[in-house]
């Protein structure tokens, strides 16, 4: 009897045990499937990162995604494993101003390029048709090149329902006007696609379509989820719906609006088939809000927390359980990669050598991930290119796939200026690339102002192997003359130079070569003292000149960097005749340099210190080619000039100058600064006389300066120990 009741107990247990295990199995393989949508709503979308950091600390599980814009770009990264506290930190870690915008550092920009990277305002693509606008302001490149390396182990997935969590987003075919869903293909192309905001950001072609922002057509594709299998939909609206017209007051609310009112009707049918609709209170933010991100995510999170009872409700309901996908891990700058072969893709007129010389990878190589980005940065620095992108496929050897859309690289740019010393300037600037060699430039500056100044320039760049620089330049400019800090006069000078040169170029960075140069100058001047008779108040001129150089220069950005060197030295011979100056037996000898260096000191401050020197010696010196003391960095515009802040510009000649300098450069908040420009100077009349017998000259001014999108606008304050008077000195906009 006791056996039978032992047998007939332990069948029971079984039993249950697998009604309990059946139970199981049910709440998993049968249980509702939970689908996510997340609309669009440019920087407000950062509020869905809020939500998704409480759907994850809940443990619902998300089985299906679809999103559109920004809603798109966090859904798809969610979808491959990251969690929304990992979300949060990417979000926080970007520079948002040069995310959004083909912002490449200095760094990387050819040598002979640097100098005119930062000084147009408005830059147009010459087509055969004549002029023409760009189709979108931002090409993306930032964009993209940050979800290819967020998405790197996933580039070979082109099935998007097959990722961790299956995934669509939507876009705009620009062409017919329909919504495009995107649910395979390379993922972050189908996330810049779905986010590319009309006008701003420039369209992207996927299978011969042309296709912007999904949120023209469907902010909020609820219907989406359905038809992948989601039987009940959470979703996260932060659309801020139609405005009135008197909110209405800025250029991005027109965009806005025109956006919010194509998709009204799309998002009236898809709202029934929410069943949990969050939407967080963001009416004070816009589209552009990107320095906001941390406030939005609070939003967001604060407004979950309100659905907080139901979301707790629908996952007791159905025993929901967290899906088991292990979160993400993004490469680092360190993680290295076995590259075995390198493909070019969407090559036509530049050369794969030029593309493949920029990029710096010999194959088969272990290459890190910072040496790929550095060497896409190259290449799009190289001005050659609309875009570079790149994708990684393959299972341990990897192919690297550079995915390239060359640039219309024949442009007419404009560039304006006002400066207290030149008055106002138009630049017009037409450059033309690969004519009769690849890899060439050449460019047309026409400077329109009261005195103007015209440049053009044929260079060919072949990184160590020399290159070449034919130059052709006219300057007609004025000169004050000074004594003891009061003006006595002028000068009217016309110059006229002929300049060749060849040179080697080291990383991007370091140049070095050997030129020659003719040079003719005329003067006229005009003085408020007689002039000694016999004298005439002109001179005219032409010089042989021979040079020597080397350069370097390592800032990341022109105005107010924080890091790198730059230096300029130079040895040159003067001559009449090719062979010596007249009235001598040998060359003028004239050497200069130019050192700086930026020095971080904390985000705020930078440390700057300076150095100018320039000697010359020989039995005769012309005027031209005397040193001339005083000014500012951006106007020695002959080679001549040795800048020292508190004096008019080239104010003191002499033959030898030394000059110190350190500024102190505060930004006060972002893209304003207070500048400090002590400086401190030794002039030397002749090269023969000994250090001691020169004068020592001390000054220093005071710049405000706001860094505008036309660039630096800058008002100064100096004073130095050669005048009671303080000067003041004004500039606006990009030099040139």
């Amino acid at each position: 009897m006791k056996n039978i009741l032992f047998f007939l107990g332990l069948i029971i247990l079984i039993k249950s045990s697998f009604a309990q295990r059946a139970s199981e199995d049910l709440s998993t393989e049968d249980r509702p499937k939970i689908g996510l949508v997340l609309s669009g709503g440019g920087a407000k979308g950062f509020a869905h990162v809020g939500v998704l950091k409480v759907i994850d600390e809940l443990g619902i599980p998300i089985d299906y995604i679809a999103g559109t814009s920004m809603g798109s770009i966090i859904g798809g990264f969610y979808a491959i494993g990251y969690s929304g506290k990992d979300i949060e930190t990417m979000i926080s870690s970007q520079n948002w101003e040069n995310l959004l915008s083909d912002h490449v550092s200095r760094t990387y920009i050819p040598f002979h390029q640097k100098e005119t990277y930062e000084r147009y305002a408005l830059s147009f693509p010459i087509k055969p048709k004549g002029i023409d606008l760009p189709i979108g302001i931002v090409k993306g490149q930032n964009v993209i090149n940050l979800f290819e390396r967020l998405s790197i182990d996933y580039h070979d997935e082109t099935d998007f329902k097959k990722l961790p969590i299956p995934f669509v987003c939507v876009a705009t075919n620009i062409e017919s006007g329909e919504a495009v869903v995107l649910d395979k293909g390379y993922l972050p192309e189908a996330l810049r696609a779905s986010m590319a905001i009309p006008t701003f950001f420039s369209p992207v072609e996927i299978d011969d379509k042309l296709l912007l922002d999904g949120g023209m057509v469907n902010n909020y594709p609820v219907k989406e989820l359905v038809k992948m299998g989601a039987d009940i939909v959470i979703g996260v609206d932060v659309q801020s719906g139609p405005k009135t017209k008197e909110e209405l007051g800025s250029f991005v609310d027109i965009i806005n609006q025109t956006v919010s009112l194509m998709a009204l009707n799309e998002y009236k049918k898809n709202i029934d088939f929410v069943d949990i609709n969050i939407k967080p209170h963001i009416p004070e933010y816009s589209v552009g809000s990107f320095n906001d991100a941390d406030s939005l995510i609070a939003r967001g999170e604060q407004k979950a927390r309100e659905y907080i009872d139901q979301l707790k409700a629908l996952k007791q309901k159905y025993n929901l359980k967290k899906n088991g996908i292990k979160n993400y891990t993004p490469p680092t700058d360190s993680t290295s990669y076995v590259i075995n072969k390198i493909k070019i893709e969407g090559l036509e007129e530049v050369s794969s050598s030029l593309v493949l010389g920029k990029l710096n990878i010999e194959t088969p190589d272990t290459v890190t991930l910072q040496t790929i980005d550095r060497g896409i940065s190259r290449i799009y620095g190289s001005r050659y290119f609309d875009k570079v992108d790149f994708k990684l496929s393959g299972d341990g050897e990897k192919e690297l796939t550079l995915r390239i859309k060359e640039r219309t690289t024949n442009r007419f740019n404009v560039g304006f200026h006002y400066d207290s010393d030149n008055n106002a300037g138009v630049l017009l600037n037409t450059t033309l690339r690969n004519k009769l060699k690849s890899g060439s430039r050449l460019s047309f500056d026409l400077k329109l102002a009261e005195k103007p100044h015209f440049v053009t320039t044929y260079n060919v760049d072949n990184g160590l192997k020399p290159g070449l620089t034919l130059k052709g330049e006219y300057i007609d400019t004025e000169v004050n003359a000074y004594d003891n800090g009061d003006k006595i006069g002028n000068f009217d000078l016309d110059h006229l130079n002929f300049d060749i040169s060849t040179h080697s170029i080291f990383k991007e960075s370091y140049s070095f070569g050997i030129g020659a140069r003719l040079e003719y100058y005329k003067a006229s001047s005009n003085f408020s003292i007689p002039i000694p008779e016999g004298e005439s108040s002109s001179l005219e001129d032409i010089y042989y000149t021979y040079y020597t150089f080397l350069r370097f220069d390592t800032h990341e950005k022109t105005y107010y960097p924080k890091s790198g060197i730059s230096l300029y030295g130079e040895y040159k011979l003067v001559t009449t005749n090719g062979v010596k100056l007249e009235g001598t037996k040998r060359p003028l000898s004239v050497a200069s340099l130019k050192f700086q260096k930026a020095i971080s000191v904390t985000d705020a401050f930078t440390v700057y210190p300076k150095f100018y020197g320039r000697v010359v010696w020989g039995k005769t010196v012309p005027e031209f080619y005397n040193s001339y003391v005083g000014g500012i960095d951006q106007t020695d515009y002959f080679d001549i000039q040795v800048p020292f802040v508190g004096l008019e510009r080239m104010e003191i000649p002499s033959k030898v100058a030394f000059v110190l300098r350190t500024d102190l450069q505060f930004e006060l908040f972002r893209n304003n600064y207070l500048i400090l420009q002590p400086n401190v100077g030794r002039l030397v009349q002749d090269v023969n006389d000994s250090f001691e017998t020169g004068e020592w000259v001390v000054g220093g001014g005071i710049t405000y300066s706001y860094n505008s999108l036309i660039g630096p606008m800058e008002i100064s304050l100096m004073h130095s120990n050669k005048s009671s008077k303080f000067l003041n000195y004004i500039s606006l906009g990009y030099w040139f």
